[in-house]
Parts: C-alpha cells; sequence; structure tokens
C-alpha cells in the first residue's frame, strides 16, 4: 500500500484488507493513515474491525470508542461497538450502543437484526420481537431474521404467529434447515403432525448431522403411531450422541425394550425443562390430583399424628405434595433429581431442608430409623425396579414408621412394564413381596385415578406399608 495514496483509498484498501483476513496488513495500512492524520476516525475504525474480527472484542473498543468521539454521526462505529461489546458479555451496553446506532440510521437492518438476536439470546422476546420486526421492515423475507422472530413468538406462547414467521422462513430459504426444524417441531405442537414430520424429515435430509432434529422426527412418528420410523430416527440421534441415555430410554420405550428404570439424566433434564410451567401442566392439563387423594387414604393413621411426623417427601418436585403433607410434619425434607423443580418447591418456603438426589441414594446417606412417613407421589412412573428404593426406606423408617407411594397399575402379567410412554407400570403382587421382603406389612392397597392422559383416566394403586 503506497504511503503517497490518497487517504480514502488507503483505508478501503485496509478495510477490504480486514475482510480478507490479512489483518496485519490492515493494521498497517490504518497505521500509515494515522501517521498522516491522528484524527482520522476510519482508520480507527478499521483498527476496531481487526481486532474484533479476531475475536479481541476488549482490545477493538478503545478503537471504537476513539472512532466514535472523532465523528459522531456514523451509524456503523456504535455499530460495531455494540458487536464488540455483545461478544464481551456486556448485554445492556451492546444494547444501548445498538440503539444509538439507530438513532443515527433509523432503518439500520443490520442493527436491527443483531439487536433482536441478542435481546433473543437473553430471553427478552417481546423486545427481540419488537427489533426483529424493524429488521424485516427495513428488508423483507430475510429467513435469518423471520426464524428469530418466529422463536420469540414461540417462547411466549404465540404459536400459530411462530409457525406463521417459520413457514415464511422455509419459503424464502427452503434449504435453511435449522427453520424446517423449528416449523415441524410448531406444527407438531398444533397438532398437525403430518406436516410436521414432512418438514422435520427435510431438515434431516438438508443436515443429515442435526441431531434435535432427528429427536423432534421422532417425537412427532411417535405421536402419530409409526413406531418403527420414530425408532429409526431416534436411532439417528443416538448415533450422533451415543451416551444419551434419555434418547435410549425413549428409544426402548417405543421400541418396547423392558429396563429397570429411567435414567437418571433423563429424569433431571425432562422436569428441568418443564419446571417453570410445571404445575399447570399437572393440575390443570392433567387434573393431578395424586397428593389430595393421597392424604385422604391415608387420613385414619394421619389424624392422630397432625404436626407430630418426621417426612421425607420422595422425588417432591414443586412442592404439590409438600403443601398437603405440611400439616403433619413436626419436620418435613424433600429430595429430587431435579434442580429447577427444587428451586420451585424452595419457593414455597415449606421445607426444613431439600436436597438433589436419587432417592435410595440419598436415604442411604441419612440415619437409620429417623423418618416417620416416606411418601412418594407419582415418582415411580420413572422406576421400574422399585427394590433398592424399598430397602433404603425399610432402613430410614422408625418403628410404626408409614411408606406410601402411588403407583401405575400393571394389570398383565410380570412385575412392572416399561410402557411406549417412557413410564412404568408396577403389578399390585409386586410391591406387596417386595414389602414382605424388605420387613414392610400392608397397611392398605386400593385403587385410584393418577391423572389424565390424552382425556382418558390413568389407572394407578395406592399403596401404604408400616414397619414393626
Amino acid at each position: 500500500m503506497s504511503q503517497g495514496a490518497p487517504i480514502a483509498e488507503q483505508l478501503r484498501a485496509a478495510t477490504q484488507l480486514v475482510y480478507d483476513g490479512r489483518f496485519l496488513q490492515a493494521e498497517a495500512g490504518a497505521r500509515q493513515v494515522l501517521a498522516r492524520q491522528p484524527r482520522n476516525a476510519g482508520a480507527h475504525y478499521v483498527l476496531a474491525l481487526s481486532a474484533m474480527f479476531q475475536n479481541s472484542h476488549a482490545q477493538a473498543l478503545p478503537h471504537v470508542d476513539k472512532a466514535i468521539a472523532l465523528d459522531a454521526t456514523d451509524a456503523q462505529y456504535p455499530f460495531v461497538r455494540a458487536l464488540c461489546l455483545a461478544g464481551a458479555g456486556r448485554v445492556e451496553e451492546a444494547v444501548e450502543s445498538y440503539r444509538r446506532a439507530l438513532g443515527l440510521r433509523p432503518g439500520f437492518f443490520e442493527a436491527w437484526a443483531n439487536l433482536g438476536n441478542l435481546l433473543e439470546l437473553n430471553r427478552r422476546y417481546a423486545e427481540a420481537e419488537e427489533a426483529y420486526v424493524r429488521a424485516l421492515e427495513a428488508k423483507p423475507g430475510v429467513p435469518a431474521v423471520l426464524n428469530g422472530l418466529g422463536m420469540c413468538l414461540l417462547a411466549r406462547g404465540e404459536v400459530q404467529r411462530a409457525a406463521e414467521a417459520f413457514s415464511r422462513a422455509v419459503a424464502a430459504d427452503p434449504r435453511f434447515a435449522t427453520a424446517q426444524n423449528n416449523l415441524g417441531s410448531t406444527l407438531g405442537k398444533l397438532k398437525q403432525v403430518d406436516a410436521a414430520i414432512a418438514h422435520l424429515k427435510e431438515a434431516v435430509r438438508l443436515r443429515p448431522d442435526f441431531g434435535v432434529a432427528w429427536v423432534n422426527l421422532g417425537e412427532q412418528c411417535y405421536v402419530a403411531g409409526r413406531d418403527p420410523e420414530a425408532v429409526a430416527a431416534i436411532d439417528h440421534a443416538l448415533a450422533l450422541d451415543p451416551d444419551n441415555g434419555g434418547l435410549r430410554h425413549l428409544r426402548d420405550a417405543i421400541a418396547g425394550v423392558q429396563t429397570g428404570r429411567a435414567p437418571d439424566d433423563y429424569i433431571r433434564a425432562f422436569f428441568d425443562r418443564f419446571s417453570a410451567d410445571f404445575d399447570r401442566r399437572l393440575v390443570d392439563d392433567l387434573e393431578y390430583r395424586t397428593p389430595q387423594r393421597m392424604v385422604e387414604f391415608l387420613a385414619p393413621w394421619l389424624e392422630a399424628r397432625r404436626g407430630k411426623l418426621r417426612i421425607e417427601d420422595l422425588g417432591c418436585g414443586t412442592g404439590l405434595s409438600g403443601e398437603v403433607l405440611k400439616p403433619y410434619a413436626a419436620r418435613m425434607a424433600g429430595v429430587d433429581l431435579s434442580g429447577g423443580m427444587l428451586a420451585k418447591a424452595r419457593e414455597r418456603n415449606l421445607y426444613d431442608r431439600l436436597a438433589e438426589a436419587e432417592i435410595a441414594a440419598y436415604l442411604d446417606a441419612n440415619p437409620a430409623g429417623e423418618c416417620d412417613l416416606a411418601a412418594a407421589m407419582d415418582v415411580f412412573v420413572y422406576v421400574g425396579d422399585l427394590d433398592a428404593i424399598f430397602r433404603a426406606v425399610a432402613r430410614a423408617l422408625a418403628p410404626g414408621g408409614m411408606f406410601a407411594f402411588s403407583v401405575e397399575r400393571l394389570d398383565g402379567e410380570g412385575n412392572f412394564h416399561l410402557a411406549r410412554s417412557g413410564r412404568y407400570a408396577h403389578s399390585q403382587a409386586y410391591v406387596r413381596d417386595l414389602a414382605a421382603a424388605h420387613g414392610l406389612a400392608v397397611w392398605k392397597i386400593e385403587d385410584t385415578v393418577i391423572r389424565k392422559e390424552a382425556g382418558a383416566p390413568v389407572a394407578g394403586l395406592h399403596a401404604a406399608f408400616t414397619r414393626a
């Protein structure tokens, strides 16, 4: 680059060198300009751009700040400053800098689009939606922006509008595998299963290594009752993620393979995912009344012990069970695998202690004989083989203590059965035999309804055993 070339030409050449990845040469060109014009905003901008392209966001900021100080009218400078701040994790400052750029150039598509993405990543969905809409006003039909808009709408529960945004993204770029996957998954939520499967198949055709899309395809094939296709899709996902115990559990359930329990990581991830909305889904959508029915079932034993019991709420979840047990507790502890569920339980302020652990391991770590009531409500649907839990509970119970729980009822042969839903059912004979093997006596067992599924009642058992 000739030192005698016009300044504008030198800056254009230096900027192009940045975009070509020739950073040392670009920076040398910018410094040549600064040697001739120390207050040249464009040269400082080139140095900032070079540092940013090399992911050195902290090093870029002084240069872009200098460019802004020298020329406060160029929207590109606060835009790049926002990119650097976002890259450095300084979200609020980045948002402010994007807005400064947009104040200078209201139709700045890239600023609106990047602002939307930053806000979306930080779960500020209403603001992100507004930014994406403004980006689309500046440049209609951009697939990535339409996809981002769809994600915001989906997060806000506007499923139909989300599907429309994803559909526009796919129409704009049919080879956009991410939008194909998002559209398929969203159509599944709208019960348009055949259309969902078609888009998910296209997503994995476009990107054979798209693990999430394979899982979504498996889920929608399962919903459609196309179990062989569901298993094949999940097998593809497992080939990409062979250590995923949760996927393997779902695959086994759909394929009819019998296992002893769902993996802890599957249970933890499942309930963490739904913890924020769990109570509403369980109580309103599934008409879950097991805690209330369990207290009614135990009423003859509980009444004389109001406020006196040392209670272990096994698989306590968000604390729905703890609410009905609390009046009988002198002390109450809860244990669950899901940290998200425990956070919700903690908000209820019911428990003296909460622990994130597997049930048997948790009880084994506690002193023996210090529990008067061990209760597990709709917990064992994720555990088939209950032997280790019965053993741990029998050790934990004080003389005269009670072990009370609910299970889905198995009416066929066998001790327990893993259904295609991924949940276990248990036979009455099995829980009776386990109790006898671990020194527990039958107090009462009766039929009940656990919850509703697809509008139909799920048959279950309430069972209670005492330690002599």
